[in-house]
């Protein structure tokens, strides 16, 4: 009787089973196969797959790339020629067009440390 009362005075939720029991399993009834694969419109294995996959998924090498043409491919892949060597005007060293020499840099490096030390460099008001 307890039951009764308060199942018709209390609201309750929807079971997810009483849901399903609205809808009839005729309408939604399909053949599956063992495998799992659905066989509903007819369609075979193959568009199964394409449905699953992508084309490019599904391609593959035919044969083994050999050695030589694995070279071939990645032979432009090294270093190449440097053409804008040339020399540095100041001390006659190669250096590359447009930067400056190494040996160059290295001496004005050493120069501005020693003025800036001094305290008679280009940065010695800035401290």
């Amino acid at each position: 009787m307890a039951a009764l009362v308060t199942s018709v005075l209390l609201p309750q939720k929807p079971s997810p089973w009483s849901i399903v029991g609205l809808f009839k399993i005729s309408t939604f009834q399909k053949r599956v196969t063992p495998l799992g694969f659905s066989t509903v419109l007819g369609a075979g294995l193959l568009q199964n797959l394409l449905d699953l996959f992508p084309p490019f998924l599904l391609a593959v090498p035919k044969k083994k790339v050999s050695h030589s043409r694995k070279a071939m491919r990645s032979a432009n892949k090294g270093l190449k020629d440097k053409h804008n060597i040339v020399n540095c005007p100041a001390c006659g060293s190669a250096k590359l067009a447009h930067h400056i020499c190494q040996r160059c840099l290295g001496e004005l490096n050493r120069a501005w440390k020693t003025q800036q030390k001094a305290g008679q460099g280009i940065f010695a008001g800035a401290h």
